[in-house]
This record gives structure tokens, sequence and C-alpha cells, in this order.
């Protein structure tokens, strides 16, 4: 199934599972936020820790949450040049579209795994001894992730000849 396609065939397995993956992350968000906001105005006893893991599980749900958007094509796009161009147009914008979100999604990437070698033996501020190197990962492996989904598009697209 490709990425831009609306099908009535399950997602894919790596879709499902970034789904889930980002929903937990964003639920377990939500809750923490909440139990912050109840300590802290309800009984004047706020926990620091909360807010910092509150905003890593943030980052984590969106970027996956970027990588399920991109599986499904439900990232917003205009393409009223596009659809003027006929389908021989709308295949090179389609692929140099791809192309450049490859780039820059590589780019982001690649910078992102030096930011987590610079923070290897970083710690949570606010909860010692806790390493905060798994939060760090959350940019680089969606973007990685979301570059293999292009490629893995582009494969599909190819072997098809769409």
């Amino acid at each position: 199934m490709a990425l831009h396609e609306e099908s009535e065939a399950s997602p894919p397995r790596t879709t499902r599972i970034a789904t889930r993956v980002a929903s937990l992350f964003l639920a377990c968000a939500v809750f923490l936020m909440a139990a912050q906001v109840i300590l802290r105005f309800g009984f004047n006893r706020p926990q620091a820790w909360a807010e910092e893991v509150d905003r890593y599980l943030f980052i984590w749900s969106v970027y996956l949450g970027a990588l399920v958007a991109l599986q499904r094509g439900s990232h917003i796009r205009v393409t009223f040049v596009i659809d003027k161009m006929g389908p021989s147009g709308a295949a090179i914008s389609k692929w140099l579209t791809r192309i450049t979100a490859f780039g820059a999604f590589a780019f982001t990437a690649w910078h992102g795994y030096g930011l987590v070698l610079v923070n290897l033996e970083s710690e949570f501020y606010t909860i010692p001894g806790m390493p905060q190197v798994f939060f760090y990962f959350a940019a680089p492996v969606g973007l990685t992730l979301m570059c293999l989904a292009l490629i893995a598009e582009s494969i599909e697209d190819l072997m098809t000849g769409r």
C-alpha cells in the first residue's frame, strides 16, 4: 500500500505499532500533566520530574505521530498547482517532494544522532541517576523511520510502475 493512497486494507504493521506507541506516550503525558496540575494546585505538592518527563513523552508522540501521518498520507498538502500539471507533472512533483523530504529528514536525523552522542551521559535535572538519552533519541529515531518509510514507498512505486 502506497503511503499517499486511501485503501480499505488494514494499515501496515509499522503504522499500527507506531500509532499504539505514540498513543501510549501521549496518554502518559496527559495523565502526568493532569496529575501535576492536581498535585500543584490541589495539594501544593508539585513534582518537578513530572514536567520534564511529560515534555519528553510529548516529543516522542509527536515524532511517532509524524511517521504515522506520513505513512497514511495525511500531512497537509496544497495541490492546486499539481492538479493542473497532468499525470507526468504530478509524478515529477511526487518524486521531487520525496527527495526533498528524505533530504530534510536525513539531515535532521543525522544531527539528532549527534545530539544523542553529546548527551549520552546526561541525566534528568530533576531525577538524579536517570539518563536522558532515551528521550534524546525521539527525533533521530522518528526521522530515520520516516526516511525508511519514504524508501519503502518509493520501491513499491517503482515495482508497481506508479
